[in-house]
């Protein structure tokens, strides 16, 4: 659940089509369901030993000494903090460290308590785990040219991989109705906690939908993410913003298969984040063909920017006007000519941004860093929790 895990469980998927390559999902726990799931794209899950008074995460910073690593991918800071300490252990083995999110820039839009403060110690802490790591991946644009400045001092920043998700392919097999109707439904997904709404764009979301009127058809906001059991909370957040109940839908956050469905009722998918490491959410939905609007200070801003015709998905605009101008002028086209331009901007970024060529490229690299060592090498990812959707 969540950018991390998403990016954790495709990652090691197609890691794992390599016959050179053996993939492990390091976790405090999973199912016998998972493991069986994880199988069928021959991923074996390792679980870590519970040690009592430490959280399950922390659980993941020693790795059975008898289990042979060539290269260990950490993830952020939650999942990368431990491989300092697993490299005591297994000091031969090459650390490549992912990052997802820029936490400086997100403390300006954080809401809770000394935002800027807190976001300023995780970037400190994130480039110092990037400074120690062998490799740094960067997910998307956007990211890869932060990061690059800030390995600058170290010499490392013209060494960041940029890596650009692909299409979901668990996503593309969505078949879309040709036919919609009267009331045009504006699908906004993701992280509902209070202190994402005003960095996720939600206020700017519930504006744009508000100032939409038709004397044809009504439009909806439908908002997927809410945390359980805070569903009322989140939706008076939404109407303090001047949307009218009629016009919002709020539901609680769904899993993969949920998302399938969530998919095969919107007509528009818009991701009006003021700030966005990459913007997965919106690339899980441009892979289920639907329509996409998305901020443009987000990585996937930057790529489709990119992509022919992409640019016409990218506002560049905080403005809610300016937001439901692009809604609207999505809403005039026929949905049959909506689902087409859809499907064709789905084409043009999977023919601009592969799965299987970027890994290939990433598995090279760490071929390069164990050189003189076996050619068959056990790659070790870091997941909270680690869910498969059977394909």
């Amino acid at each position: 659940k969540g950018g991390l895990s998403t990016i954790n469980r495709e990652l090691a998927i197609q890691l794992a089509k390599n016959d050179n390559v053996e993939v492990s999902m390091y976790l405090p726990w999973y199912s016998e369901e998972d493991k069986r799931a994880a199988a069928e794209f021959k991923v074996c899950l390792l679980k870590a030993k519970r040690k009592p008074g430490f959280e399950p995460i922390d659980w993941l910073a020693t790795i059975p000494r008898h289990h042979r690593i060539d290269v260990v991918v950490g993830h952020g800071i939650h999942l990368g903090r431990q491989i300092s300490i697993i490299k005591e252990l297994h000091p031969d083995c090459k650390w490549i460290q992912v990052v997802h999110t820029d936490p400086e820039e997100l403390g300006m839009f954080k809401d809770y308590a000394d935002p800027t403060v807190k976001g300023a110690k995780k970037h400190q802490a994130e480039v110092e785990l990037c400074k120690l790591a062998d490799q740094v991946v960067a997910i998307g644009p956007k990211l890869t040219e932060a990061f690059a400045c800030y390995l600058r001092s170290c010499g490392k920043d013209e060494d960041v991989i940029n890596l650009t998700p692909g299409i979901f392919s668990e996503f593309a097999r969505i078949n879309q109705a040709a036919k919609g109707g009267e009331t045009f439904r504006v699908l906004v997904f993701g992280r509902g906690d209070s202190e994402d709404f005003c960095l996720k764009g939600y206020d700017i979301a519930a504006c744009a939908v508000a100032k939409l009127k038709d004397e044809e058809r009504s439009f909806k906001l439908v908002f997927v993410g809410a945390p359980n059991g805070e569903e009322e909370k989140v939706k008076e957040r939404f109407l303090k913003e001047g949307i009218s109940p009629s016009q919002l839908i709020v539901r609680s956050a769904k899993d993969r298969e949920q998302l399938a469905e969530e998919f095969c009722q919107a007509d528009l998918v818009i991701m009006p984040s003021r700030t966005e490491g990459f913007g997965l959410a919106a690339l899980e939905a441009l892979s289920a063909g639907l329509p996409v609007l998305v901020s443009s200070n987000s990585g996937i801003g930057k790529a489709l920017k990119r992509v022919p015709c992409g640019s016409n998905c990218v506002v560049n605009n905080e403005d809610p006007v300016k937001w439901a101008e692009a809604i609207k002028a999505v809403c005039r086209k026929e949905r049959k000519v909506r689902l087409e331009e859809a499907i064709l901007l789905r084409q043009k970024y999977a023919e601009t941004y592969q799965w299987e060529e970027q890994c290939s490229t990433l598995v090279e690299k760490m071929l390069q860093m164990i050189k003189g060592q076996c050619c068959a090498y056990n790659l070790y990812k870091f997941a909270e929790r680690f869910t498969i959707s059977c394909i």
